[in-house]
């Protein structure tokens, strides 16, 4: 018992991030991950020098021919894949020059796995080798951002076990930009609540500019810029001009964001109008409605457990009850955190996270979902793990549990998921 308390939190994340990360890495069979055809086809290109793809112009032959240097060449040790569900769609091996659904995302998403396929390369011309290489650079760059981002956050027990979601490990391991992307989230929210309700008396002139840098690099991750909003959690007398500086960052970063998507490509489904959306929701806002509440009264559920515990390309169902079980160890843990929060922080939090969501579904309304459906779909859990860490405030309380009883249980029950996961890889 004694020697459970004086572990902490992420030194537990690094043990038990890095033994299931790398396990998961290598019995996840090759592009079993949603999207990795894509994401591995983006970062051979960041890896070639193509650090941005202008959305104009031919984008079929000219500005995405290096992906080839990767993968054409080792064209015929992939052909087994070509005939595999998933596979046949997204991966054309006979024809490398078509747009990806990822050819607009950031190249900071793809550094580490980028800087693998590339050190790789000199080594071998296996593409196997160097697509793990791949996938283990984004393992070691992900438990190196959420083991500070746990040691930063007064959150620390939170943290670790939305860090140790079999999701949230599945996705780290990957070559997904979300391996990065989650990374990031954690890394930039711990370090706000690290100002917000840490002991200090007020944020010294570095904590300023690291929190006006991660905000201006959050503009280049997807969907994290509206978490720049938690920085109003920053008490008025920690954070002299507080208004002014944030409103400027926010105004700055904004205005950031729409120049980055403006000039970046943008997978447009078949048949879409985005133009028309815009207007439907002005000429029939009641149509518009009924849909998104019709989306989340079906959909909420497929949310929650795909963000916690769903993995292949969301066709690997666990059994419900342990996922559960995960979650409310994740609520329990707020009773080993033990912040002070205002109820003010807490409305704040449900508000922008109720704005992710609403906007996340928002964007596949006017850019992917056909209208003919009764729901919106697109949206998938994952881009939603970044919210449980904020959800960590709304979670405060002042139960009085005993610690070390409740973190064996967490760490039961943290444990079984992350082996069921691995049994059903």
């Amino acid at each position: 018992m004694k020697f459970i308390d004086k572990i902490k939190a992420e030194y537990i994340f690094l043990i038990l991030g890095g033994l299931f990360g790398i396990l998961f890495l290598f019995i996840t069979p090759v592009f079993q991950v949603p999207d990795e055809p894509m994401h591995l086809l983006r970062a051979c290109e960041v890896a070639s020098g193509i650090l941005h793809n202008n959305k104009d112009g031919d984008i079929t032959k000219d500005i995405l021919p290096n992906r080839k240097i990767a993968l054409k060449q080792n064209y015929s040790m992939f052909k087994e894949f070509n005939n595999k569900e998933h596979y046949t769609d997204l991966f054309e091996f006979k024809d490398l020059n078509y747009t990806h659904n990822n050819s607009g995302y950031s190249f900071l998403l793809y550094l580490p796995a980028a800087i693998g396929i590339k050190i790789t390369s000199l080594i071998s011309s296996n593409p196997y080798i160097i697509f793990y290489a791949a996938r283990l650079f984004n393992l070691f760059s992900w438990l190196a951002l959420i083991y500070f981002a746990i040691k930063l956050t007064p959150f620390k027990w939170q943290y670790m076990i939305c860090a140790l979601f079999p999701m949230t490990v599945y996705e780290g391991m990957s070559v997904s930009a979300d391996s990065v992307n989650i990374g990031f989230a954690f890394l930039y929210t711990a370090f706000i609540f690290h100002c917000a309700y840490s002991k200090k008396d007020a944020l010294i002139f570095k904590d300023v500019i690291i929190l006006a840098a991660m905000t201006i690099l959050s503009v280049f991750f997807k969907g994290l810029f509206i978490l720049s909003l938690l920085l109003f959690l920053i008490p008025n007398e920690k954070f002299r001009l507080k208004y002014l500086i944030i409103s400027f960052l926010l105004a700055l970063g904004g205005m950031l964001q729409v120049f980055v998507s403006a000039n970046s490509y943008i997978l447009i489904a078949n048949d879409v109008d985005i133009t028309a959306r815009k207007l439907m929701i002005i000429n029939q806002p009641l149509y518009v409605l009924r849909l998104f509440a019709n989306t989340f009264l079906h959909k909420s559920s497929f949310y929650l457990q795909s963000s916690i515990f769903r993995l292949g390309w969301l066709d690997i169902e666990p059994n419900p009850i342990p996922v559960v079980l995960l979650f409310y160890a994740y609520l329990a843990g707020s009773c080993l955190d033990k912040i002070k929060v205002k109820n003010s922080d807490k409305l704040l939090v449900l508000t922008i996270n109720g704005g992710f969501i609403l906007l996340t579904v928002l964007l596949y309304y006017l850019t992917f979902s056909p209208l003919n459906n009764n729901i919106i779909i697109g949206a998938q859990g994952r881009y939603f793990i970044p919210l449980f860490l904020s959800f960590a405030i709304v979670c405060q309380n002042s139960l009085n549990i005993q610690s070390n009883k409740l973190k064996i249980g967490i760490l039961a029950i943290i444990l079984f998921n992350l082996i069921y996961a691995a049994c059903i890889i």
